[in-house]
């Protein structure tokens, strides 16, 4: 007697969209991890944004079969997505597009993780991976992240947890994911159309998992599908012009009313006194042209940048300190402000310098855990996002009990407002090997206060004109 027995269903077909530019090394890296993936019903549909790197030739060249387009200029990583989507839909057959970065390395089975969660249920429209540090693969950077509707921020969820000790659910439901690793099903992108452009970069993915979740369909992070990803990337101006703008289209879309009037003020407050902040340090340059997003959204002025940021990374401008520098000094106080590769070149540089410096690391409490390494002989940690001013002042007392004699910040950000505590301070430039005089110190603490108060005035004074330039995209006019 034979048993009658049903057919497996077959496997979805699945389109994966990557957007590359001037990312040659990284993009391969990716392609080499797709490879291993064990899905089979999948295209590639790579959108090469105009590279100048060579990347174009080398993946044509790679044993991954893909569809490659090419831009003639530079669509963001926005343009480059909806160009990729907008093929795929007219050209390729598929039940669902993954969106991924191309500095991501996946593993063999996190597309099947993520298709399976969504096969078994259809409630969900989008569902993003849990992304993990290259630097050290048990160590969460981000698993989706929820909305700070009225502070125009997005906060990662889990960030530095530890995937291995982590006892709460598998899959959560999240505000948005990255499209670092976004799986969303072909029927809500159909339903709900492409990205919105006029983001360029930055906020696009958070905007449009808002646009799904409108559409009535959750959005999910799921913690067995990781992708490995550079935790730190470090300071950036075109991220901060970036941020700075589309947190006000991202408020101007979706707010209104007092509720929107009091997003829009803290987003100008926290900008302006930026712009402050880096002008009164000596850096002009770069408070113009941060300056430049909030003037740019007034102006209705989105998509891509009309200014060029080469040349604004780096916020030191003083005298190149001499190899011996640190024989000077007994106790270092080391500000882990930059990327994760910034911190650690720093500490090695200082070490060769002066073996017997004593190095202290002062980091924000989320990320302190990717900092235990050799070299670093003593932790302090701060939490202003929970604790406000009682963190900082405990941070700044422990400052100055340890008594330190020179300031270091690695990487290209701004000093920490911790550092006018130190007496000298210098900035670290991990690719020359650098360290250059900053001009911090207890003489010049009165900068912050400043910086503050008139961050906040001119954005009181500036409100109407961004209420005004929101009204005008609510009712269509861009």
């Amino acid at each position: 007697m034979s048993v009658a027995t049903t057919p497996a269903a077959p496997e979805p077909w699945v389109t994966i969209v990557i957007v590359n530019w001037n990312k040659r090394e990284y993009v391969l890296n990716l392609f080499d991890s797709l490879l291993t993936i064990d899905y089979v019903n999948r295209n590639i549909v790579v959108v090469d944004n105009a590279s100048t790197d060579g990347s174009v030739q080398a993946i044509r060249e790679h044993d991954l079969d893909v569809v490659l387009l090419e831009n003639h200029e530079n669509m963001g990583g926005t343009g480059g997505f909806n160009a990729g989507m907008d093929y795929a839909l007219r050209s390729l057959r598929q039940d669902y597009l993954w969106l991924l970065d191309n500095d991501a390395e996946v593993l063999p089975g996190t597309l099947s993780s993520l298709v399976n969660i969504m096969e078994d249920d259809h409630s969900i429209g989008a569902a993003g991976s849990c992304i993990m540090s290259i630097e050290d693969h048990e160590l969460i950077v981000e698993a989706g992240a929820t909305i700070g509707w009225r502070t125009g921020t997005s906060e990662p969820c889990l960030r530095y947890n530890r995937l291995n000790t982590y006892k709460g659910p598998r899959v959560f439901d999240v505000d948005s994911v990255a499209a670092c690793s976004a799986l969303i099903r072909e029927s809500v992108v159909r339903r709900v159309g492409l990205m919105d452009e006029r983001y360029f970069l930055h906020w696009d993915d958070i905007d449009y998992c808002t646009q799904i979740r409108n559409d009535g369909h959750r959005v999910v992070a799921v913690l067995d599908a990781p992708v490995f990803h550079v935790a730190e990337k470090g300071y950036s101006p075109a991220v901060s012009y970036y941020n700075f703008r589309n947190s006000l289209l991202f408020q101007a879309k979706y707010r209104s009313g007092v509720a929107l009037a009091v997003a829009a003020f803290t987003i100008m407050g926290n900008y302006l006194t930026l712009c402050r902040y880096l002008a009164l340090l000596g850096h002009n340059h770069a408070a113009r042209h941060l300056r430049a997003a909030g003037d740019d959204f007034i102006a209705l002025r989105f998509g891509k940048s009309g200014t060029s940021f080469r040349g604004l990374g780096s916020v030191a401008t003083g005298e190149m300190a001499r190899k011996d520098y640190f024989q000077r000094f007994d106790r270092v106080l080391l500000f882990a402000v930059g990327s994760f590769e910034d911190v650690a070149a720093a500490v090695k540089s200082i070490k060769s310098s002066w073996a017997v410096a004593s190095i202290t690391i002062v980091v924000s409490a989320d990320r302190a855990a990717i900092y235990n390494f050799p070299g670093i002989d003593a932790v302090i940690t701060y939490d202003l996002f929970r604790e406000r001013f009682t963190a900082g002042f405990k941070t700044a007392i422990a400052i100055m009990v340890g008594r330190f004699t020179c300031g270091v910040t690695a990487g290209e950000r701004l000093p920490l407002p911790f550092a006018f505590l130190v007496r000298r301070n210098v900035q670290f430039d991990r690719w020359d090997g650098s360290f250059r005089e900053c001009r911090v110190s207890p003489g010049t603490l009165w900068k912050i206060p400043v910086a503050i108060v008139v961050g906040r005035i001119l954005a009181l004074v500036h409100l109407p004109r961004v209420l005004a330039s929101c009204q005008a995209i609510k009712s269509g006019k861009l």
